[in-house]
């Protein structure tokens, strides 16, 4: 079908050859408007004064260490935490082993390389060797250095003063060159991937399934919380301990340390706020006639009656904080183009209802802390990976029981690998009853069982239980955890959506340039309840019965 296609379009006619006076905008009768403005009362308005500049009174206290577990680490300036709480010990897999081999092989010559490769060889497949581990041997195998056996071996002979074989074979003029390289490979291996281990991240509540470092700081000690994504960001704090001054109605005295500073506020802007300009033409990316909230929609209403009617009343002033300290306001004035002075006080100060964003939580006085958490986080910043491990914690009603299932696993090579499912009920091979019994169906080997058992106190937990043909060797480091011997998870840490706990790859650089790499435990809604088909004392027809 044919279209046809127009469109309009504006041509000014100017009178005169320059448009200038049109741009102008003259008004011709200024009276008029004044007398509309005393009509209508604006001159009696006590906001009619614009703010000139803002004198900021504050001081800042260092975030001096951290908590980790049983361990006390002293915070760096501007250091970053989360490379420092979530990191955990680097898995001894194939791949990195490589890796690590080929960066000390770079440091040496030949003669030296080929005796380290014969010492800590990486070996060949066995019958045992899955499909794509054996493809990686066979380029590997007797061709590269184990790195992280070489990393334990020189690491314990450096702890015992002694020297690491093969050194003390070699002649005198490569013994000397050997020994510094091995010196700088340690000093590479732990700076860049830490010591090689399995053990869990000292900072993991295995009770609670997440992370809970405490950060010390000018006589407070406050508890971190993080949220889904693993970040320490500043809502992820709150005082556990210490005294802390109440918030006062009055400014205060400003402390021995406050530095004080004057900015000039700016408007607070917003995509498809009304331009300031006369003839500066906006924008149609926001559309807020599009805008359709329901009455109960309180947030919504708010929302829009700040953009459309009080959005140019606000105003913002920078200050300049630094990293990984705690900021606390003294004194806040404002000076308008009239030359009036007016002090401001903090939103949460009052004892009565109160409006409060950015304020942390005092949970010992169930109040609030009168300062802003800055901490050195790498939220805004960090890179992730897909997931290398990822377990899901599920409730089975029907069994009355609990199961974690690992979906991805590491395989020996590093790389993730997603588990089977379930396998199907079949009859054994050779039998010719129509009928076949069976004392249990089978159970995935990736399917760990978890059972409620009542503590003295009442509580009651889950701990690891056992399958037909006796424990099993989970594959990742999350369920190894769950199902270590007298273990015992609280049961309301399961849910009836589930949990979905993943171990992700994070990288990040600071401010100084420096780039951390370490692999962060995510804990996130699982998907519901799930069943494992699990019977006893099952008879089933065979397929001819069928």
């Amino acid at each position: 079908m044919t279209s046809l296609t127009y469109w309009s379009q504006l041509q000014p006619s100017p009178r005169l050859n320059s448009v200038a006076e049109a741009l102008a905008a003259r008004v011709r009768d200024p009276v008029w408007l004044m007398a509309r403005q005393w009509q209508l009362g604006e001159f009696e308005g006590a906001d009619a004064g614009s703010p000139a500049f803002v004198r900021i009174t504050s001081h800042a206290d260092r975030l001096a260490s951290v908590k980790l577990g049983a361990t006390t680490v002293p915070l760096a300036s501007a250091q970053l935490l989360e490379p420092l709480v979530e990191a955990e010990p680097l898995g001894p897999d194939l791949a990195t082993s490589v890796e690590i081999g080929q960066a000390f092989e770079a440091l040496v010559n030949t003669t030296v390389r080929d005796l380290f490769r014969g010492a800590y060889a990486i070996g060949p497949a066995d019958a045992s060797t899955d499909p794509a581990t054996a493809r990686f041997l066979a380029v590997c195998a007797g061709r590269a250095v184990d790195g992280v056996a070489l990393y334990a071996a020189a690491k314990k002979a450096q702890q015992q003063n002694q020297p690491l074989p093969p050194v003390p074979v070699l002649d005198q003029s490569l013994r000397s060159a050997a020994s510094q390289a091995i010196a700088t490979f340690l000093q590479w291996v732990e700076a860049t991937w830490g010591a090689p281990g399995s053990d869990e991240p000292p900072a993991w509540d295995a009770n609670r399934l997440e992370y809970a470092p405490t950060v010390s700081a000018g006589g407070l000690t406050l508890g971190a919380t993080p949220d889904a994504e693993s970040t320490l960001d500043w809502y992820a704090f709150d005082v556990i301990d210490g005294a802390v001054q109440p918030t006062p109605s009055t400014p205060p005295t400003p402390s021995p340390g406050a530095t004080t500073v004057s900015v000039i506020p700016g408007h607070v802007r917003f995509r498809g706020m009304p331009n300031a300009r006369w003839w500066d033409f906006e924008t149609s990316k926001t559309d807020f006639g599009a805008i359709l909230p329901d009455p109960r929609d309180l947030a919504k209403l708010l929302f829009a009656d700040f953009m459309l009617l009080h959005g140019d009343d606000w105003y913002l002033a920078p200050l300049d904080v630094p990293t990984g300290s705690l900021c606390s306001i003294d004194r806040l004035t404002v000076t308008d183009v009239f030359g009036v002075v007016t002090s401001i006080s903090r939103a949460d100060a009052d004892a009565g209802p109160r409006w409060t964003l950015f304020s942390t939580i005092n949970r010992g006085a169930s109040g609030l802390a009168p300062f802003l958490v800055v901490p050195s986080s790498a939220a805004a910043a960090s890179i992730e990976g897909d997931a290398v491990e990822e377990v899901h914690l599920l409730r089975d009603e029907t069994a009355d029981m609990a199961w974690a299932i690992e979906h991805i696993v590491e395989s020996p090579i590093g790389a993730a690998r997603v588990e089977p499912l379930p396998p199907l009920s079949a009859p054994p091979s050779g039998v010719p009853a129509p009928w076949w019994y069976e004392l249990m169906t089978p159970l995935p080997p990736s399917w760990f069982p978890l059972l409620p058992q009542q503590l003295p106190s009442g509580a009651v937990a889950l701990i690891a239980g056992t399958v037909e043909g006796g424990p099993r060797e989970p594959s990742g480091r999350l369920v190894r955890r769950l199902s270590a011997n007298g273990f015992q998870l609280p049961e309301e840490e399961i849910g009836r959506a589930g949990i979905r706990l993943q171990r992700v790859a994070c990288r990040t650089r600071s401010s100084d340039g420096g780039m951390h790499l370490w692999i962060a435990r995510r804990k996130a809604i699982g998907a519901g309840e799930a069943s494992s088909g699990l019977r006893f004392d099952r008879v089933s027809a065979s397929a001819e019965q069928t």
